[in-house]
């Protein structure tokens, strides 16, 4: 990962965690919705850690941590497609 694409997916994932609405008024988060949030925060916490790695030239480091972030964005984006379609079905039952 270059030092601009990190730059980049740093940035994607701060906004990523900004973008947390608030409590559902109806009560707790759905455990689906807790899972989801701790990957996006994990995946935020990873590209730091990368960073330093790049930062302090510790390769093994990096690739180790660069393949978390590629699992838990893979996890991320399953789960919002399956959100989605799960929200298409939802609303054409309605």
């Amino acid at each position: 990962m270059t030092n601009k694409e990190l730059q980049r997916a740093i940035k994607d994932a701060t906004d990523d965690v900004r973008n947390f609405s608030s409590s559902p008024s109806s009560g707790p988060f759905p455990q689906h919705e807790v899972t989801r949030r701790e990957m996006i925060l994990l995946r935020q916490l990873t590209l730091y850690k990368i960073e330093d790695a790049h930062k302090y030239k510790r390769r093994d480091l990096e690739r180790f941590n660069t393949e978390i972030y590629n699992l838990t964005t893979a996890f991320v984006k399953s789960q919002q497609k399956s959100d989605s379609v799960g929200a298409r079905i939802l609303n054409s039952t309605i």
